[in-house]
């Protein structure tokens, strides 16, 4: 029979045509990355049935039904289920503890309440007894009751959140995501936050989410964020503990976002200059190594010779080798914060005319404060390199420059809100409107692509290379956040089967994942320009588009 027409209408960019392969076989789904859905995303399925791609079951709501079917998978046994049906069933397991675990703190939000209208005297705290009941039901230590508990009392505010998690819509992960950030604003501004960003929640990971909610409070209420901070920092500490498998770990607990960045780089700086002089291990096991050589008065250069004795000490064949070389005249000394920082900031946030958030490279959303404190630090510093990306209004990348000439200083330089009257729509100073137009712009290619940069060769080049990194900052498979930075350039059509150095055929990757994507049953197109559509060896195809930059 011929198969039905595509449905009329587009209702956004996942439902594009440019959201399925050209090629292959008809692809069952395909929905933005997220482990829910609501529909088939305007694609209609023939023969669905049970938990395939748009079946009954894999649509279904969490119910008893739900829960029913899902257990009857499990007693038939899984073996005998279709790669797509697996992933049916694992997504409606998933919508089933969801709505479970809304029963679980409903109940507990409720008890919360009835003990909180008892008096106490000179007794504990309404929250103590209740979080020392759950602790009794269900075998808990007291600080996960304690956080069992906070989470239920904050989901009980936000009702739709609440509403989302008991329908299956969200995972409790993402719930507390929530609660978490949007503790510091009063119960109207946190509910309108939550109804305005709860259907956005489903597409996205928890980092994802954290960012979009933490970027929306910082617009709503900057100084909602800066209370929070400020109180928390009054519990900044050092926490030590064992780990499962029996060794210990240290960590910083509450520390200013901008110093810790920046302690964070200069380890990995002195880590990459011991690894360049031939310390054995990861990049992340030196790190480990520096980190506390430093917290214990050690010089990082010492471990160059304890590894030389330790190899010498564990294979009688490296004593008879030349020792480790000392560290040579290029070597990182302790002289500052060194390492790469990739800060991004609207400009108007730079010159104090907004106090809009900016973002770093492994890091996440950045407030404006910390941000212009940042800066300030690179600003210092010699050899940084100062990059202009021009956006559309909701922040997607049209255009970038670089130069090693820094923007002109902000009217008030150091920490502070910005003045009212700013806005996206501000005049910028004469200064650095003169500064932004000694600029040569890049424009990204947007739709069909002309080649203008495509290279001869395997390698895309320096400037090929970082405008591929700007038009997608992250790796662009599902879920990955890993920074472009720290990713391979890859291929969408390999080179070697014709596939051009070209932006519509590059795009980054981590290595996880340029490996994956190798591999059988894998198959990645890219429809225009920065737009990546996965298909998974279980048949299920999710599309993924860089997140906007912050503006």
């Amino acid at each position: 029979m011929p198969e039905e027409p595509v449905q009329a209408g587009i209702r956004s960019w996942v439902d594009s045509p440019l959201a399925r392969p050209s090629t292959g076989p008809r692809v069952p789904e395909a929905i933005g990355a997220g482990f829910t859905h609501g529909d088939n995303g305007g694609y209609p399925v023939r023969g669905a049935r049970g938990f395939e791609a748009g079946g009954p079951a894999d649509l279904m709501a969490p119910c008893s039904v739900l829960a029913e079917l899902t257990g009857q998978a499990l007693e038939a046994g899984v073996a005998r289920l279709t790669d797509d049906e697996l992933v049916g069933v694992l997504r409606a397991a998933r919508r089933v503890t969801s709505w479970q675990q809304a029963v679980e703190l409903a109940v507990v939000a409720e008890l919360a309440e009835r003990r909180a209208a008892q008096p106490c005297g000179q007794g504990p705290k309404p929250s103590e007894r209740v979080s020392a009941e759950v602790a009794a039901a269900m075998t808990l230590t007291s600080r996960t009751a304690d956080a069992e508990v906070e989470l239920a009392v904050g989901l009980a505010r936000l009702e739709s959140v609440a509403t989302a998690l008991r329908r299956g819509e969200l995972d409790v992960a993402r719930a507390s995501v929530f609660v978490a950030e949007l503790v510091g604003l009063d119960w109207l501004q946190a509910s309108v936050l939550a109804d305005r960003h709860v259907l956005a929640a489903a597409g996205r990971t928890t980092a994802q989410l954290r960012q979009l909610l933490r970027r929306a409070v910082l617009a709503e209420d900057p100084e909602a964020l800066r209370r929070r901070q400020r109180a928390a920092h009054q519990d900044s500490r050092v926490e030590t503990w064992s780990e499962g498998s029996g060794n210990g770990a240290i960590a910083g607990r509450e520390l200013p976002a901008d110093r810790t960045i920046l302690a964070d780089r200069h380890v990995r700086a002195l880590a990459r200059g011991l690894q360049a002089d031939g310390m054995p291990g990861t990049l992340e096991q030196i790190c480990a190594e520096v980190f506390l050589a430093l917290l214990t008065g050690q010089s990082p250069e010492s471990l160059l010779a304890a590894a030389g004795q330790h190899d010498a000490a564990e294979d009688p064949v490296a004593a008879q080798q030349p020792a480790a070389a000392s560290p040579g005249p290029g070597w990182p000394r302790l002289a500052g914060p060194l390492g790469t920082v990739h800060l991004t900031m609207p400009l108007s946030t730079w010159l104090r005319m907004t106090d809009h958030p900016g973002e770093v490279a492994g890091h996440g959303v950045l407030d404006p404060w910390s941000c212009r404190s940042l800066a300030g630090v690179l600003v210092s510093r010699g050899g940084t390199r100062y990059c202009l990306t021009v956006t559309t209004a909701e922040g997607y990348p049209l255009g970038h420059a670089c130069t090693s000439t820094p923007p002109p200083a902000p009217a008030q330089p150091g920490p502070g809100r910005a003045p009212p009257g700013g806005g996206r729509d501000a005049t910028f100073p004469a200064d650095v409107a003169a500064w932004a137009s000694e600029l040569t712009f890049d424009w990204l290619e947007t739709g069909t692509c002309s080649h203008p940069r495509e290279a001869k060769a395997y390698a895309p080049g320096s400037s090929l290379g970082h405008l591929i990194k700007v038009r997608n900052p992250t790796c662009t498979a599902p879920g990955c956040r890993r920074p472009a930075e720290r990713c391979d350039i890859d291929h969408v059509v390999p080179y070697d089967q014709g596939g051009r150095t070209c932006e519509c055929n590059l795009h980054p990757a981590c290595r996880r994942h340029h490996r994956c994507k190798g591999s059988q049953g894998w198959r990645l197109e890219m429809p225009e320009p920065g737009l990546l559509a996965w298909r998974l060896p279980h048949g299920r195809t999710y599309v993924t588009r860089a997140e906007p930059y912050p503006i």
